[in-house]
């Protein structure tokens, strides 16, 4: 036998090395970050909490646009132009600047950093949130790390406004990390601070406190300096860094000018590389997630869109996340908000898993870190609710068509106020593909008809079983030209929704309604 040596070359080893060696981490590029696979957690999860909170929770007003928005409008001032918006302003925020001046003074002398001493937050119990969020059916929690307002709820060695530095002198987001994760959940971040400079703007123009320089780490030195991606950087990995998210939310503001695709690539990353190190995954499947808004502003697979107040008229292939808030009209907390009912939630919700979404549900607490009872029974019934039908939504699929019905959310900017009624239905599969579930978004009559599984269109010769979830009587059912006909008892059910299950041999069948799928 003769016995063939192979010698490599140290170049070809080198070569071999490196190119084992990236395919082990991501690169800041489109070709690498586009074999990024979303977790399976976060696929399962389907419900989240979030809170907005922050220095803008002390004057919780909202004036003609939002309470968190509070720290742009106090500085603006009227022109006199009798324009929508100015240099120094925007109408919709002069309520809040003379709300401002009647409570607290000129801008100038009584800044929104003067707002900073009095967050005291003397209420604020982390083990109480996250035994609320997880009593309401979350499966992950967001902490706000900080809004546009560049206040950092956490212990920043970049950034010396934050709140360990001065005022409650408490590491927030440290504080819930590990209340949250206590009790199972997964726990993310949001950042919101890529827009700073252009938020206080009105500031800077209107010659303001944001003159002084050492102001600057809150106010920023105005939307034309450059230099603020370097800052925005930083304390962006920081947080990532000190607490390890299984979740980084971005807002729209890094969608902007100076920021570029590449500031966006090198992030996304940055961060999957980490979390490789922290052991959350692997190169392709790095176990975390990045939300980011509008599609386009990064390579389509690379990471999750998020869509703010919307809503997909149809399933998308990849997964995605709607954020949105119990309050209407403001994110933050604000007396005289107008709440979402827990119904509300409930529908929208199904609607979202039945679309291959997950909701990222928003609540405001008050500046003392208690949360509204009005918020709080909300939440309580979501999980009550979940508690029965929860297998109807975590850890299921789309199906091949979501569902039948007339509502349908928007697409745009609070495209998710609808109302939705009994004769919307929602598709739901196990991942087996082996139950079907049907939720129905309201309370039907005694007999319950889902046309889209009628005669000719879906096969029933292999359906076991066909149960009400939380009831452990067969439902009597037959199939007809006019559809899937059940009927439901006349008590017992839960007015908001409920979910029934479909139960096979095997496999679902395929449903033979082409122009649905």
């Amino acid at each position: 036998m003769r016995i063939i040596k192979i010698f490599l070359l140290p170049a070809i080893i080198i070569s071999i090395s490196h190119l084992i060696s990236a395919q082990n981490k991501y690169s800041p590029n489109a070709e690498s970050l586009v074999n990024y696979a979303v977790p399976e957690w976060y696929q399962d999860a389907k419900l989240g909490y979030w809170v907005h909170w922050g220095l803008y929770s002390i004057p919780a007003y909202a004036g003609d646009h939002a309470a968190e928005w509070y720290g742009r409008w106090m500085y603006a001032v009227d022109d006199g132009s009798g324009n929508e918006s100015g240099e120094g302003f925007e109408k919709r925020g002069l309520k809040t600047a003379a709300y401002h001046r009647e409570r607290y003074g000129v801008p100038g002398e009584f800044g929104y950093k003067d707002f900073i001493p009095m967050f005291k937050a003397n209420k604020f119990d982390a083990d109480e949130w996250a035994n609320l969020f997880a009593d309401g059916g979350a499966k992950f929690f967001t902490m706000m790390g900080m809004h546009h307002d560049n206040y950092c709820l956490w212990d920043s060695e970049n950034n010396p406004m934050n709140s360990v530095k001065t005022g409650p002198k408490r590491d927030f987001v440290r504080e819930m990390e590990r209340a949250v994760r206590k009790k199972g959940l997964k726990f993310g971040v949001s950042n919101h601070s890529a827009w700073n400079e252009a938020f206080f703007d009105f500031n800077h123009v209107n010659n303001f406190d944001a003159k002084n320089p050492d102001t600057h780490a809150l106010y920023g030195k105005g939307k034309n300096d450059f230099g603020r991606v370097k800052r925005w950087w930083a304390r962006t990995i920081e947080l990532a860094d000190k607490y390890q998210p299984d979740l980084y939310w971005f807002d729209w503001g890094w969608n902007l000018e100076p920021f570029t695709i590449q500031d966006r690539m090198d992030f996304c990353a940055w961060y999957y590389n980490r979390a490789i190190e922290w052991g959350r995954g692997k190169y392709s499947a790095p176990g975390v997630v990045v939300n980011y808004k509008n599609r386009g502003i990064l390579p389509d697979g690379s990471a999750v869109l998020d869509m703010e107040r919307g809503g997909m008229k149809k399933i998308r292939k990849q997964t995605w996340q709607n954020d949105t808030s119990l309050g209407l009209k403001s994110w933050s907390y604000a007396p005289g908000e107008e709440y979402r009912s827990a119904n509300q939630v409930i529908d929208m919700l199904v609607d979202i898993v039945s679309k291959n979404g997950v909701l990222l549900l928003n609540i405001g607490p008050k500046a003392d870190g208690s949360i509204p009872e009005v918020a709080k029974k909300t939440i309580l019934e979501i999980g009550q609710w979940l508690k029965i039908y929860g297998e109807a939504i975590y850890a299921t699929r789309p199906w091949e068509i979501y569902g039948e019905g007339p509502t349908q959310p928007g697409s745009n900017m609070h495209g998710d106020q609808v109302e939705y009624t009994s004769r919307d239905i929602r598709f739901t599969r196990n991942k087996n593909n082996t139950f079907l579930y049907i939720t129905v978004l309201g309370v039907p009559g005694e007999k319950l008809i889902v046309k889209s599984l009628k005669k000719g269109q879906f096969d029933t010769g292999s359906i076991t079983s066909v149960k009400l979830l939380g009831h452990n009587k067969e439902l009597p059912w037959t199939q007809t030209i006019n559809g899937f006909e059940m009927e439901i008892p006349s008590q017992g059910l839960n007015e908001k929704a409920i979910s029934i299950k479909l139960s096979f041999t095997g496999k679902i069948p395929e449903t033979q309604i082409e122009s649905s799928k």
